[in-house]
């Protein structure tokens, strides 16, 4: 499918940048929502609110979730000033979206870096990240995330290990036939549209050693698949992690990429672009705000009307979902036990 816009490019715009940095005076908590349009894609930060004043009031067909960079992590960023993030907030908005909108497909991806590779003095893994990793796996399947990128500072904690369902990689290949592969692509069924989803990462390597796998060119890679998923999918999803340069060429190979999903520790509020026909967007580190991405299609499923992108805060005023706080709160019982014995810290 592709998206049809009033443009084919789209550029910074400083105006957003002092629009939203005249939001945020110090010692303020909060701020009111910033919408801003360019060319038919239009840009929202929601960041006061309860879930219900959180959720959009436009109609759409698919609403893609995206998060990235959990690192092991169910809980929030830990930021002494308003804290933001967690699992259990993610689930409790994007339950509230599913409450408010009935009829409108839902997709939740993660763009990457989701294990911990912490490394310990030994040059391994240090000894409370597998305990973490296992934690963070089943907070994904609690929170039933459809699709999930394996970035290469993944491959540690995947090392040795078979993949999760979910994860998907279309460039990070096995190294030895006793490594289990990371599925290259996906195919979700959501209402009567079929997405194809894959993923790539940088090639590059984690301090952690990950010697199961090697990562192919990511270019080569995502052409190959998505030209392999465009003939069996209505619409394209890549997920990328830390690599940007590589989109623009990727674009241009495979010009019915509806959706680029760019996961690299982004802190900086940016609108969506359109390079080519494909809508990029960013998601934000850690995933202390959650981005929604609203697609309204044409009837033939070729043509879009409607690009919004939201990044919704996952502050306090967000309640914890009960069944995923109970899960973080017994991986912090058992992290927290081992991390006394390997800091020498007292419980």
């Amino acid at each position: 499918m592709v998206l049809t816009m009033q443009t084919k490019t789209q550029h910074w715009f400083p105006l957003f940048f002092l629009i939203l940095t005249a939001c945020q005076h110090k010692g303020q908590t909060t701020t009111s929502t910033v919408s801003i349009q360019r060319h038919g894609l239009t840009h929202e930060v929601i960041t006061e609110g309860s879930v219900t004043e959180r959720q959009s009031l436009q109609h759409a067909d698919l609403a893609i979730f995206y998060a990235g960079e959990h690192q092991g992590n169910m809980e929030t960023c830990g930021c002494p000033k308003r804290p933001r993030g967690s699992l259990p907030r993610l689930v409790s908005q994007v339950k509230g979206h599913q409450e408010h909108h009935p009829q409108t497909a839902t997709l939740l991806v993660h763009g990457g870096w989701w294990l911990s590779d912490a490394m310990g003095t030994d040059g391994e893994l240090r000894a409370d990240v597998p305990v973490m990793n296992k934690h963070l796996i089943r907070g994904i399947e609690a929170a039933s995330f459809d699709a999930v990128n394996v970035a290469y500072l993944d491959l540690p904690g995947l090392n040795g290990h078979q993949p999760p369902p979910w994860a998907v990689s279309a460039n990070v290949k096995p190294n030895n036939p006793d490594q289990a592969p990371v599925l290259e692509s996906l195919l979700i069924e959501k209402n009567d549209l079929v997405i194809g989803v894959t993923g790539i990462t940088k090639v590059d390597e984690s301090f952690s050693p990950s010697p199961g796998f090697r990562i192919e060119d990511p270019v080569e890679a995502a052409v190959k698949v998505l030209k392999a998923l465009e003939q069996k999918a209505d619409l394209l999803v890549l997920l990328t992690y830390d690599t940007p340069a590589e989109i623009k060429s990727i674009v241009e190979k495979v010009p019915g990429l509806d959706v680029i999903i760019d996961t690299r520790q982004n802190r900086i509020e940016t609108p969506p672009i359109q390079i080519g026909e494909s809508i990029w967007v960013k998601s934000h580190y850690q995933t202390m705000r959650l981005g929604e991405l609203r697609l309204q299609l044409g009837d033939d499923k070729q043509s879009t009307n409607l690009v919004v992108d939201r990044k919704i805060d996952l502050d306090s005023e967000i309640p914890d979902d009960p069944s995923l706080y109970e899960m973080m709160n017994e991986a912090r019982s058992e992290i927290n036990a081992i991390q006394s014995d390997l800091f020498g810290l007292s419980e």
